[in-house]
Formats: structure tokens, sequence, C-alpha cells
């Protein structure tokens, strides 16, 4: 197993990791319709780029969990940085354009003026198979654990689920 980056992350080709990242400050902003569907987009487009497949994903209101499996070169961390900083500009072009990210819905975001993610993310290398099962019924039960009242932006490939070995 490689560590090709500075937090030491393990990387191996091929490889299944389940992801959590955070926004900057906690804000709940990713619970409203355009910034949830914007985020799936960009998810798949970076997985484009990025030769990494996505298997399942879950948009909570100021957090996400991922689980990708990276291609032959390329590491986790490459994935996830282009996509935080693809999602990060394209909101922050909208607030230029709306002076805020929906100030009159939401009196929480009063003072937020740019949309930033939390610098770093938590990562785990999946190595088996009820490793596998286990997180993505972790992604599945996230609707439930935050109380929410739907299950938008909730993802899961269950053709590579079963492909799993």
């Amino acid at each position: 197993m490689l560590h090709r980056n500075r937090q030491r992350r393990p990387c191996r080709p091929f490889g299944y990791y389940f992801v959590t990242t955070n926004v900057s400050e906690e804000f709940s902003v990713l619970n409203g319709n355009e910034y949830g569907h914007l985020l799936e987009h960009v998810l798949f487009y970076s997985a484009g780029i990025h030769s990494v497949s996505v298997i399942a994903f879950k948009v909570n209101p100021d957090h996400v969990h991922l689980i990708a499996q990276i291609g032959q070169s390329g590491t986790i961390a490459d994935y996830v940085a282009s996509w935080k900083r693809q999602f990060s500009r394209q909101v922050n072009v909208l607030i230029q354009r709306r002076g805020s990210l929906g100030r009159d819905s939401n009196p929480d975001l009063v003072n937020f003026d740019k949309f930033r993610w939390q610098p770093s993310f938590h990562s785990h290398l999946i190595t088996s198979k009820q490793d596998f099962d286990n997180h993505i019924n972790y992604i599945l039960k996230q609707q439930k654990h935050h109380g929410l009242e739907d299950n938008k932006f909730c993802f899961v490939d269950y053709g590579h689920v079963f492909k799993f070995k």
C-alpha cells in the first residue's frame, strides 16, 4: 500500500474509500435543492476527470458521506480536492450573483459571504465485504440518523454494490 499525499492516506489502486467531509462552520446549506443538485453533478463530473467510480453518497445539510472506487492512478485526496474545489467555486459565483445563500429563508446565514469546506476530510480504506456493506447501510440510514424529512440527495449504485468482492 502506497502513501502518495501529505496526510499519509493509504492509497490502493482500484481501492474503495468511505469519505466524510463537512461544510466550514457547519452551516446547513447543502439541503437546498439547488446546492444539493449542483453537488451531485460535481461529484460525478469530477469522478469522470479522475477515473473514479461513485458507488454511493448522501448529501446532508452540513456534510457529505461518499463511497468511491479510485482507478489505477490518482488518489482519493485528488478526487475529493477536485470536487470540493469545483463545488466551492460554483457556489461562490452564485453567492456573488445573488448576494447570499438564501439569507431570507435561513437567518443563520446572515453573515455567510463565502462557501467553504473544512480544510481536510476523513477517509477510510474499505477492506472487506462486511466493511463495504456497513458503510452502504450507514449512508442509507442517514435520513433517520439526522431526522431529515426526506432522503433526497442519496445515491447508491446497486449494480456496483453487488459486484464488490
